[in-house]
């Protein structure tokens, strides 16, 4: 067993800790987290962006789901750490898995900061028949994490109006009128996306999302912020309170919500976390409500809009360069993964309005192509050869949005298998990129749409098809997403007109290649009749889809007419950003199939 698991295992004893749960989240529950609070990467050294280690005194168990299967098995090989496959046979989900090992009496901790409480809910009612004791404040990986990396505090800053697109005030006075209409005094913040939304506040705390760590809570009559010592300068601090935002120390927020008293406070269980609601819901009026916030802000405003078209494509212009220079340069020479993921970082930040990355770029080649969200090392780094296929996923946080796109490249001879798989994948692509719907339909009644083509000839993928995304926010923002199974705890968002979501079908095998091909997508209006406001999707993303891997012969008349409609507009809103030289390749990976 690895010593850090063996050194947890010995202050579990030390404090009689049966089970003991490591999460990937952090004080907010974001997706990807700071340095500080990679706890189970420190004990496990599993580096994926999802997974929950549960230690026992005698064993230790992770649980990952699809996208990380492959990359599991080699990072945990030899740690003595038992990998569970989330979603397989045979492999029982954490609650259940606990519910058949706790005996009467036993206890389970963790640190209550990193859960929501809607999830220790859900765990303590699935647990209330075993009789266990839960220990809602323990942490116990940072007492012996010595040279963990303390909190990141980077300069934070307030967004521009004219990249924001709607003033604080207006946000606050929103928020308000939603905790009037429902009969509550306040709320308390943690989410670090909806926080950032709220105060148009942007930060670095956490890698390629441009968010600053802090708190948030909102009365009737008060606004405040609480945020890091020094991350605020002066003319943001004068800004803010010119909303009548206070700004509070960050570390002081738990001392705060302490002394609450004598109030009604709306609480989102899928945003405050079990520390808070521990601390809060015996002693306060409380009423439950979904957060305004986490729904205002995935419909974007009209000047959102703007920026946003403006941003995707300049980053669909220097995609299609970097297509050019990947297609050019394998004809001269071998490649390399990072190579390649290089140039394209390289074209996306000599924007003048790039920030960062949106996440770190997936450069996959060959057989590292199957493993979903691959991550290239200097390790693993592989040889890109004039043969096979590339896969490279990869987006830009600019100061007027926020990208994601993935695009597989054909670099020589491939197989009459990936020619099929490659089609098949455009095609499920298409499917979901041209649908009309009524209003009212969610994502998970679209899914389909895309994974028919491919479960029309038995495939399939194991992650959804596509995910909401933030304006220089989150690349991964929700509840809007596309995916077919549902689950009680599944915030599946009716499609709305101003709602961005991917569309990013994919096809692996485990060896020999993987494929995805991936568009961001506009909900907006189609028609009106007398069955209600019909609806359809506009693309955001232009890049050419590789012609060298598709096989006309396996698509319809329909799905050849949606692919050239797509190249016809990549054509004419990229080629006159390009060389000659480039426009002259352009007109051949656009033409009429």
């Amino acid at each position: 067993m690895k010593k850090e698991i063996i050194l947890l295992q010995q202050e579990m004893i030390r404090l009689q800790v049966d089970y003991y749960l490591v999460p990937t989240s952090d004080y907010h529950h974001s997706e990807y987290i700071s340095d500080y609070f990679k706890c189970r990467q420190y004990l496990s050294g599993f580096t994926g962006s999802a997974g929950t280690l549960l230690v026992t005194t005698e064993k230790a168990y992770l649980w990952t789901d699809g996208r990380y299967f492959i990359q599991a098995e080699q990072e945990l090989s030899g740690s003595g750490i038992v990998l569970m496959k989330s979603g397989m046979d045979g492999v029982p989900k954490i609650a259940d898995f606990l519910k058949a090992h706790m005996k009467q009496g036993e206890t389970l901790g963790f640190d209550g900061k990193l859960y929501t409480a809607k999830e220790m809910e859900k765990l303590q009612r699935h647990l209330q028949d075993c009789q266990v004791i839960f220990r809602h404040d323990l942490d116990l990986v940072h007492p012996i994490w010595k040279d963990c990396d303390p909190l990141s505090c980077e300069p934070a800053y307030l967004l521009p109006e004219q990249y924001a697109g709607i003033s604080i005030s207006e946000k606050i006075t929103g928020l308000r009128q939603f905790l009037k209409d429902h009969h509550a005094d306040c709320q308390l913040l943690y989410s670090l996306t909806d926080i950032a939304w709220l105060f148009n506040l942007r930060g670095n705390d956490v890698a390629n999302t441009p968010v600053a760590l802090a708190y948030a809570y909102l009365s009737m009559t008060q606004a405040i912020l609480f945020v890091q010592s020094g991350v605020l300068d002066s003319t943001s601090i004068q800004k803010l309170r010119q909303y009548h935002v206070d700004i509070q120390p960050y570390e002081s927020f738990y001392a705060f919500i302490d002394s609450l008293s004598d109030t009604t406070m709306l609480i989102d269980k899928h945003d405050m976390n079990d520390a808070s609601y521990q601390l809060l819901s015996n002693r306060l009026s409380c009423v439950e409500a979904s957060g305004w916030i986490s729904t205002e802000k995935i419909v974007k405003s009209e000047q959102e809009l703007l920026n946003t078209k403006n941003c995707h494509l300049r980053d669909g212009i220097y995609m299609t360069k970097f297509m050019y220079w990947l297609k050019k340069t394998i004809k001269e020479r071998n490649l390399s993964e990072l190579e390649a993921a290089n140039v394209i970082d390289q074209l996306r930040l000599s924007d003048d309005l790039a920030l960062d990355l949106s996440f770190p770029t997936i450069s996959a080649y060959g057989k590292n192509a199957a493993i979903v969200h691959y991550s290239v090392t200097p390790e693993s780094n592989a040889t890109i050869y004039p043969k096979g296929m590339l896969l490279v996923d990869s987006g830009g946080q600019y100061l007027d949005g926020t990208t994601d796109i993935t695009r597989t490249f054909i670099l020589g001879p491939v197989s009459k298998e990936e020619i099929k798989c490659f089609t098949m994948v455009c095609r499920s692509m298409l499917h979901l990129a041209n649908a009309r719907f009524l209003t009212g339909c969610r994502g998970s009644n679209l899914d389909c749409l895309a994974r028919q083509p491919l479960w029309e000839a038995g495939y399939d993928y194991r992650h959804g098809t596509g995910h909401g995304v933030g304006h220089l926010l989150s690349v991964h923002e929700g509840p809007n997403n596309f995916r077919f199974r549902t689950t009680a705890d599944n915030l599946d968002a009716v499609l709305l007109p101003g709602m961005i979501t991917t569309d990013e079908p994919g096809l692996y095998t485990e060896g020999k290649f993987g494929i995805r091909t991936e568009n961001e997508l506009l909900c907006k209006k189609w028609k009106r009749n007398e069955y209600g406001q019909f609806l359809e999707f506009e693309y955001l993303t232009y890049v050419p889809i590789d012609l060298d891997g598709i096989d006309p012969a396996l698509m319809s008349q329909q799905e050849r007419t949606w692919l050239n409609d797509y190249h016809h507009q990549v054509y004419k809103k990229i080629a006159p950003h390009l060389t000659d030289e480039e426009r002259l390749w352009l007109k051949e990976y656009t033409k009429e199939i």
